[in-house]
């Protein structure tokens, strides 16, 4: 049978549950005045809100007519300014400068352009002269050319009328008319600085013109206050017989014109020639001023010229058989100052490179051709000139 059940041990009883707070007594209700009260101030709120937006949006709007306001006052200003300098640009464009000039007297009146032009050009050549430009004396001087170029021996007797392709009486007729005939030629198919240095040599005087060009001032170191007539006097022009328009175009070869003298002539007569008057003055005077020589001691001595040119190649053909000169050939009695240009002129972007020097012996005085530093623009290069076409 199975064991006795123990007795179960008899249970405690609960405790007691803590006594409940007292009940709040019920709020009472509220009145119907003081929820309309409510109701207002949240209205007040509402409307103060929407004053104050706007207020905001009248004072964007007065701010965006005041500025379109000012913009069209803006406008109307521009568009006068734009007329009155379209008015006023032609009398701005003749301003023309006085430059005081070393000679002490008061220079010519120049545009402001054409002066502010030659200042930089003599900043150029100043800095060309130093090393520190990229363009080389070698390659704006009138004893370098860029390439050999020759004619045939033939081309020599056939001479440079033959080769200008201008008529002769066209020439002849304006040598005829002598300075006039010069100037147009300048004038018309001229560069600026062509014309710059024309003007310079029939109406300045030395000394006038302080521009600096690739080889220097032009006349620098003569005295100053010759004209054009002082070099018409001078002993060898009198000697060689020479008149006003020999002597211009001798000066006018010797300045910067050389290029665009020299380079057409180069085409070997296959256009028509620009200044044919210039160059038979040219010509006509150097062939005239031999005279100069034949009445110096040592007239029929031989002599000794230089022509210096920085990389330059000579045909075979040349070697062989010669060659025409096409244009005035300048050389030099200076051995020294050929080397310099056979080397680049001392720029330092051609040295190094190939270097062409020639020697001409002149037999007689009637070989040397014309010796021009005494009324060279460049006296100091000791230059001597030969006919063109020899």
């Amino acid at each position: 049978t199975p064991p006795p059940t123990p007795p179960t041990p008899p249970s405690s009883p609960p405790p007691p549950a803590p006594p409940s707070p007292p009940a709040s007594p019920p709020a009472p209700p509220r009145s119907v005045l003081a929820n309309t009260c409510d109701e207002l101030e949240y209205i007040g709120s509402a409307e103060a809100l929407l004053d104050l937006a706007a207020s905001i949006m009248i004072g964007l709007a007065v701010l965006y007519w005041v500025v379109l306001f000012a913009g069209f006052l803006s406008v109307l200003w521009s568009i006068r300014k734009t007329a009155a300098v379209r008015r006023y640009a032609p009398l701005a464009l003749q301003i023309h400068v006085r430059r005081k000039l070393p000679s002490g007297k008061p220079g010519e009146l120049e545009p402001l352009p054409v002066v502010l032009r030659h200042v930089l050009e003599s900043l150029q050549a100043t800095l060309a002269q130093s090393g520190g430009g990229e363009e080389s004396r070698e390659d704006l001087h009138r004893f370098a050319v860029q390439r050999l170029v020759t004619g045939r021996p033939v081309d020599s007797a056939l001479g440079i009328m033959t080769f200008m392709r201008v008529p002769d009486e066209v020439v002849y007729a304006g040598m005829a008319e002598g300075l006039a005939a010069i100037e147009r030629e300048v004038a018309s198919r001229g560069s600026d600085d062509d014309r710059v240095c024309l003007r310079y040599i029939l109406h300045a005087r030395t000394g006038d013109l302080p521009r600096r060009w690739s080889n220097g001032v032009m006349d620098a170191g003569r005295p100053a206050g010759m004209a054009l007539q002082d070099f018409v006097d001078l002993p060898d022009s009198v000697t060689a017989g020479l008149r006003a328009p020999h002597v211009a175009a001798l000066r006018l070869y010797t300045s910067n014109c050389f290029r665009s003298l020299n380079t057409p002539l180069r085409s070997a007569g296959e256009v028509e020639y620009p200044f044919p008057v210039t160059l038979s003055f040219i010509s006509d005077a150097i062939r005239r001023l031999r005279a100069v020589n034949a009445s110096q001691r040592g007239a029929n001595q031989p002599l000794d010229l230089w022509r210096g040119m920085a990389n330059l190649d000579v045909a075979d053909a040349f070697l062989a058989e010669g060659g025409t000169e096409f244009a005035p050939m300048s050389t030099t009695s200076s051995l020294e100052v050929a080397i310099a240009y056979a080397l680049g002129g001392g720029s330092g972007g051609l040295r190094g490179r190939r270097a062409l020097l020639f020697k001409l012996r002149a037999n007689s005085f009637i070989d040397r051709g014309a010796d021009l530093s005494y009324c060279s623009c460049f006296a100091a290069e000791a230059e001597a000139h030969l006919s063109p076409y020899l």
